[in-house]
């Protein structure tokens, strides 16, 4: 025997002790006559809507759904309920009769269809760009529905309503759920893929987030050695290269501001670099070629490790700006432009003027101090001129 056969019986008798049930409800004495009456009204809104009366059907589908919850003909009431909202357009009150589905019948027959239904509407919003509507469905849907026969792909357009609004840590986490709970899905490698484009969208942002850089690096590397067959493996691939080649860009423009700066052994090590990620490329080749040039010029002496000549405090600070230029623009909030568009200095700044500590230092150089060191020669002015304002 159905568990709602023998249901509707224990918990009328405790909804009458208690007084919880509707009073309609209250009133049949036994399971049979209180199933005859609910199949009765079901019927009635089932001829309402062969008549074409859909108001007077909803009406009935809703009375008979709240006055005999626990009768058999309940829940397909209760999704004929939501197609009818669904067919007048009420897309809003459909959702919702087949949410009630999900959580008051899990074992009922239109299970499956009523969460295919909702996924539908659910759709219909992403279409529309109204990506925090869809994702509040998708999220009801996996709530009461997390092992139903289409959870792992509403999991999937979760995190792609989720991607969409930029909730890339939120977007990131829904995917995973697909890796952790539908290892065995068909979504599951698309859902590797889709983390690691999040990342990447991330380090090819404005942002230039190099911690998401590593992340989406790790994240192709592990989905191509996964899924090496995957149709999605070639554009991968290509993340991968267009991420060595935005590295490469930034690491020219620092190795030409050393070069520039005349630290020639910084210079080296990063045009080196630019070797090393990008053979082949018209980059790699100026790098070498500025390598062996910088080479023949101040010799492989000048660039072994601790035979740098020793900086000027102009240039230091110099060399300190740009080093902080570089991991400024690495912070997540960054909206800056990226490092290769910014040229670093081509000049060094002027430096201030020198503070005057001794009488002698307001005297012309071509008059002798007098012996005393403290009177001024005649043609010096009587008031000592204005210090040059401090910068």
């Amino acid at each position: 025997m159905r568990l709602s056969g023998i249901l509707p019986l224990i918990l009328l008798c405790l909804g009458l002790a208690a007084g919880t049930l509707p009073v309609f409800a209250q009133q049949p004495s036994d399971a049979g006559a209180y199933n005859s009456e609910a199949a009765a009204l079901a019927q009635q809104a089932r001829d309402w809507e062969a008549g074409g009366d859909t108001k007077r059907a909803i009406a009935d589908y809703r009375k008979s759904v709240k006055l005999y919850p626990l009768a058999p003909t309940a829940p397909a009431a209760q999704f004929r309920l939501g197609q009818l909202y669904d067919s007048v357009g009420a897309s809003k009150r459909a959702f919702e009769s087949y949410q009630e589905l999900l959580k008051n019948y899990p074992q009922a027959r239109e299970f499956d269809e009523a969460v295919n239904s909702m996924t539908a509407i659910a759709d219909t919003a992403m279409e529309n760009r109204r990506y925090d509507r869809a994702t509040e469905m998708y999220e009801a849907i996996m709530a009461d529905a997390p092992y139903a026969k289409f959870a792992p792909a509403i999991q999937f357009k979760l995190g792609q309503s989720l991607e969409n609004q930029k909730e890339y840590d939120k977007a990131t986490a829904a995917y995973q759920v697909i890796i952790d709970r539908y290892p065995t899905s068909k979504y599951a490698s698309d859902a590797l893929y889709q983390i690691g484009y999040v990342q990447y969208t991330e380090a090819t942002s404005r942002s230039k987030d190099l911690s998401a850089a590593v992340d989406a690096r790790n994240t192709f590397d592990e989905f191509l050695f996964e899924h090496p067959g995957s149709e999605k493996a070639a554009q991968a691939r290509e993340n991968l290269a267009q991420m060595s080649n935005r590295e490469s860009t930034d690491l020219l423009s620092i190795a030409k501001f050393y070069d520039r700066s005349e630290n020639y052994r910084a210079a080296v090590i990063y045009y080196a670099d630019v070797v090393r990620r990008q053979p082949g490329t018209e980059d790699s080749t100026f790098a070498q070629q500025r390598i062996e040039e910088i080479r023949a010029t101040v010799g492989e002496e000048e660039l072994r490790a601790g035979t740098e000549r020793a900086e000027t405090g102009e240039l230091a600070a110099l060399r300190r700006r740009t080093q902080n230029q570089v991991q400024t623009s690495a912070l997540s909030n960054y909206s800056g432009p990226p490092v290769s568009a910014v040229a670093p200095p081509e000049e060094l700044p002027a430096p201030k003027p020198r503070l005057r500590t001794s009488a002698n230092d307001v005297r012309p150089q071509s008059e002798p101090a007098g012996p005393d060191l403290m009177t001024p020669p005649a043609d010096l002015p009587p008031v000592e001129p204005e210090l040059p304002p401090l910068e």
